[in-house]
C-alpha cells in the first residue's frame, strides 16, 4: 500500500501539513503487512501554481501511485478528482507526524476527510495576518 502525505520538509518525522494542494512536498510511505518499508520525500509541482493547485496536486499522487492521501484539509476539486480515481482520503491533525498518522490510518483511527468550505481561498490554513484561521471546518 502506498501512502502520501503531506509535509512541509517531508520525512517520517515531519508533522502533517494541513493544506493539501500547495503542501511543499509530500512524504510518499511504502507499506507492507502492517509495517513502514519505505519513505520518500518529494517536492510538491503544483506548489506554486497560480491556478488549480489542488487538482494538480491530486493528479501527481495518482501518478505516484498513491492507494491513500492523508492531509489535514482538502478543497472540494482535489476531494473530487481524488475519489474519482478510488483514492482513500483521510485528514490528520497537524499534531501528528507522518509517521503516527500513517499507523494511525493503519489501525483505522482516521476515517474521514476534512473539507475547506468552498471558495475558502486561504492557503496553508492561515488568514490574511499571517495567523491561524478560526473558520470552522466541516468533517464530511
Amino acid at each position: 500500500m502506498r501512502i502520501v502525505v503531506t509535509t512541509i520538509r517531508g520525512g517520517l518525522d515531519d508533522f502533517v501539513n494541513q493544506a493539501f494542494g500547495r503542501t511543499p512536498t509530500f512524504t510518499i510511505v511504502d507499506v507492507e503487512n502492517g509495517e513502514i518499508m519505505n519513505a520518500q520525500v518529494v517536492p510538491n509541482p503544483a506548489a506554486n501554481a497560480s491556478r488549480g493547485a489542488g487538482i494538480q496536486a491530486a493528479q501527481f499522487c495518482i501518478e505516484q501511485g498513491a492507494d491513500v492521501v492523508i492531509a489535514g484539509r482538502f478543497g472540494p476539486n482535489s476531494y473530487q478528482v481524488l475519489q474519482a480515481a478510488g483514492i482513500r482520503i483521510v485528514s490528520a491533525p497537524s499534531t501528528m507526524t507522518v509517521k503516527e498518522a500513517v499507523k494511525a490510518f493503519l489501525r483505522g483511527e482516521l476515517t474521514q476527510p476534512v473539507l475547506r468550505p468552498e471558495g475558502g481561498r486561504r492557503g496553508m490554513g492561515r488568514d490574511r495576518k499571517g495567523s491561524e484561521s478560526d473558520e470552522t471546518y466541516h468533517d464530511f
